[in-house]
């Protein structure tokens, strides 16, 4: 029923007739009085601006997404989405499973799409945090539902992301470097364009994406790198894979080396202050090997391949024999 009808519903009948003209044939005239306009005339004003104010309270809602409950099980992350495992162990993590469990949901809705050919089944365009909270602790999500692109879905989740600054350069990084693969953008510069993110910052987080995984794992955490570090690190790598990847993995073997994910690069990078600690190298005819003292910490470190399985059971006697005098 339209505006008006529901209108000429709410005042029919305030019209009312009066006595009956006597002799007059047929049904009886109506006559308005002054009183009775006034009230017509009232009710007409009251009624239209309630009116103009539902309308207007209706504009707020265009283009709102409706928005309902789901079963956390129905619905898969993004093939887009890039987090790892250490983003969901975070202490930011954490606090947000308890603001969720506070609130007895996720208050602010993620956003997902129908998966096609199925009933029921929905993919994440963005909320991956929101809903592995609410998965956590057994709630349902609340979420509004879109039939949206891939190309849509990539830029919704890339601007949700970087709007909350979710993610960390190296997992945005995979994840441009992975809309590249598929053939979601044409080109670097189009999907800069397109995403509104500026061209150097997208540069420096695909060249992130593309190091070595062994160079990834020098690290604590691949949520340590930032974006000031991709050239250095990659420059480094062209010039001296080798030397770069040996150091590394003396890094993942000993994280004593570098506390801090700065000293991790400069240890990369072979440029380290060489006031951090003494070293003391005696070098054999076979191999050669390092007393390394910083500080209260003392390290011995061997050249690849010194260490064979006999010296090593041999060395770790001595150093038992050793301790117990």
């Amino acid at each position: 029923m339209s505006m008006k009808d529901r209108l000429s519903k709410k005042t029919e009948g305030l019209l009312v007739p009066t006595k009956k003209v006597e002799g007059a044939a047929g049904a009886p005239p109506l006559r308005t009085g002054p009183g009775q306009m006034l009230m017509v005339n009232s009710l007409m004003k009251e009624n239209n601006e309630k009116v103009a104010q539902l309308e207007e309270r209706l504009k707020q809602f265009e283009g709102v997404l409706p928005v309902k409950l789901i079963d956390p099980a129905l619905i898969v992350q993004s093939k887009w989405a890039n987090r790892t495992q250490q983003n969901f162990e975070s202490a930011e993590f954490k606090q947000l499973v308890e603001e969720i469990r506070e609130a007895g949901g996720n208050v602010q809705p993620i956003k997902v799409r129908p998966v096609d050919g199925q009933q029921d089944a929905y993919e994440i365009v963005f909320g991956h945090r929101r809903h592995r909270a609410c998965q956590e602790l057994g709630l349902p999500v609340l979420a509004m539902v879109e039939e949206v692109s891939d190309v849509s879905l990539f830029k919704e989740m890339d601007r949700e992301n970087r709007t909350r600054l979710d993610l960390s350069p190296w997992e945005q990084g995979m994840m441009y470097r992975r809309a590249l693969q598929e053939k979601l953008f044409t080109s670097q510069e189009q999907m800069a364009r397109e995403l509104g993110v500026d061209a150097g910052n997208l540069s420096k987080a695909l060249r992130l994406a593309d190091l070595d995984q062994r160079l990834i794992e020098a690290f604590s955490s691949p949520l340590d790198l930032q974006y000031r570090w991709a050239k250095p690190l990659s420059d480094a790598m062209r010039n001296d894979a080798e030397g770069v990847l040996e150091r590394a993995a003396q890094l993942k073997n000993d994280r004593s080396i570098a506390s801090t994910p700065k000293q991790v690069v400069e240890f990369l990078l072979g440029t380290g202050s060489k006031e951090t600690g003494k070293s003391v190298s005696s070098v054999t005819a076979t191999g050669s090997v390092s007393l390394v003292q910083d500080g209260d910490r003392v390290t011995l470190q061997f050249d690849k391949g010194f260490l064979n399985d006999a010296r090593l059971a041999e060395l770790r006697s001595w150093i038992e024999e050793w301790m117990k005098r």
